[in-house]
């Protein structure tokens, strides 16, 4: 393979630089001898000797910054929707098909987490062999089939004739939309199945947003090193200002021009922002192998868990955790706040239940600030101190207000629900936005595409049986209204006092007690 232009810039000076004293995990063997002698072992059949050990970063500068840009504008399009999740979750289940219990309707969302992460198990290598480029092209094209599909998919949102009657807003609105061309292709008569939402949205979008993520996430490694965390911070606010640019789009249009037209105008917001990521994601350090690299030789590698230490290990586990608590809160917040005032399913598309969807919005503006301020944190005292800190808070938000909100007795204002909103929002933003960098404190950077795949294989997994769980959970529960979520918020929190453990242990681990040592 050709040494393709990304990496051809007469600029790179290749040296690894720790910052401050801080150190990849590859340097900490030292400390572990009996790791040492097991992972000579796994790096003697993984790796090719290196081209080249030296690279340098430039930490700044226009292009550096304008990568930073178009990982941006590509986290904006994949976690943007990933983040959205509760508003598709209560149309779906409220309107469309609302027939279906909250545990069959769980794997429409559970999937499509599923293959984003999944898809990562050859992202992550094709990154590492060839650069950003095409692999974004390829997901702006899946995310735009996907949303369009989706479009069409208006169940009970439609009768017969291609009319939709439903109230969006404080006066009732009745509004006729004309066939669609995308009809065809999914709709017979108006009637809408499950499978179409999962091909749909599940499958196209998840492979797409998978194909926007990992390349987004991947590019700032090759241009930060002692500012990772900050640029890999201000680049994940992109997930957290889609989400709330999202919804509240969304909400905006569904009383002007209905569910079809406001997830097509969806659609064309991401085209924007998926150029923006086209055109400035570019990656700059070579391949360990150098032009000679194949994407075999980046494949995930199941000896990498195999470290000696078990840091590697853990620290999948604590992300696992860490997803399928997160993705439960952002996917069921609108719905908590719908059944907490007892609204009928007519009213969930009512002025009356738009607070619900600005829940949402709350929640991910302040994951904006959260995650830009875990960035500066995380180069300042360490990216373990920082995600083991962020941890410890998210737990606390589930709970000591969402389950005392949840089984506490009728109130009269939403005080403590929204104190929750506020505090989970802040403190979740590095659930997403530490977890890369977290990996990248274990291997070098040519390996870096390796080790993230390697790990969210695993991810994705946990994250399939995520809200299914927590659908079952409401299923079970013998409740109505809001008390009804009090399992799904109990099975959160125990998930995130896990994976603070998990994270603690790794930190104990490779550093020791000394809290004071930045890791």
């Amino acid at each position: 393979m050709a040494l393709s232009p990304e990496y051809s810039s007469s600029s790179i000076d290749v040296s690894h630089i720790p910052d401050d004293g801080e150190k990849t995990f590859a340097d900490e063997q030292d400390s572990f001898p009996h790791a040492k002698n097991s992972s000579s072992f796994v790096l003697t059949a993984l790796d090719p000797p290196p081209v080249d050990t030296k690279v340098t970063y430039p930490e700044g500068g226009r292009d550096a910054w304008l990568v930073v840009l178009g990982a941006w504008c590509g986290l904006t399009a994949s976690l943007g929707i990933y983040n959205t999740a509760g508003v598709f979750e209560v149309v779906i289940s409220k309107v469309i098909l609302p027939e279906e219990s909250p545990s069959t309707l769980g794997w429409i969302f559970s999937t499509y987490a599923f293959v984003n992460w999944l898809c990562g198990v050859q992202v992550g290598p094709t990154f590492d062999a060839m650069g950003p480029r095409a692999l974004i092209i390829a997901g702006t094209i899946c995310t735009l089939i996907g949303i369009f599909s989706l479009s069409v998919c208006t169940g009970k949102l439609g009768s017969h004739n291609d009319s939709i009657h439903y109230s969006l807003s404080s006066q009732s609105a009745k509004i006729d939309v004309s066939p669609i061309f995308f009809q065809a292709l999914f709709i017979n008569n108006g009637d809408i199945e499950y499978y179409q939402i999962i091909l749909s949205f599940s499958i196209l979008t998840g492979i797409g947003s998978s194909l926007l993520l990992t390349p987004s996430m991947g590019c700032i490694a090759h241009w930060f090193i002692k500012r990772r965390g900050l640029a890999t911070g201000i680049a994940f606010i992109g997930g957290g200002f889609g989400g709330v640019l999202f919804p509240l789009m969304i909400q905006s249009l569904l009383p002007q021009v209905g569910w079809g037209w406001s997830i097509r105008s969806l659609g064309f917001v991401l085209l924007v922002l998926c150029a923006g990521s086209v055109a400035f994601c570019r990656s700059r350090v070579p391949p360990r192998n150098g032009a000679a690299t194949t994407w075999r030789e980046t494949l995930p590698d199941p000896r990498i868990f195999i470290d000696g230490s078990g840091a590697m290990a853990a620290t999948t586990a604590g992300v696992l955790l860490t997803d399928m608590a997160y993705f439960i809160p952002i996917t069921y917040a609108p719905s908590y706040y719908i059944d907490r005032q007892r609204l009928s399913h007519d009213e969930a598309l009512s002025g009356s239940a738009a607070f619900a969807y600005q829940l949402l919005a709350i929640l991910n503006a302040a994951s904006c600030v959260g995650r830009y301020v875990a960035g500066g944190l995380a180069d300042r005292f360490g990216r373990y101190n920082t995600m083991i800190v962020s941890l410890f808070l998210c737990t606390i938000s589930i709970l000591c207000f969402w389950l005392v909100d949840i089984l506490g007795p009728d109130l009269d204002n939403d005080a403590l629900l929204i104190v929750f909103v506020l505090l989970f929002g802040f403190v979740s933003g590095s659930n997403v936005s530490l977890t890369p960098i977290c990996l990248g404190q274990l291997c070098e950077t040519q390996e870096y595409g390796r080790y993230y795949a390697s790990c969210f294989t695993v991810v994705a997994f946990g994250v399939l049986v995520s809200i299914p769980i927590a659908g079952s959970l409401l299923d079970v529960v013998e409740a109505t209204g809001k008390e009804r979520y009090w399992g799904a918020a109990l099975f959160a929190g125990l998930s995130y006092v896990a994976s603070f453990s998990c994270f603690v242990w790794v930190r104990i681990r490779v550093k020791g007690w000394n809290w004071r040592t930045k890791w």
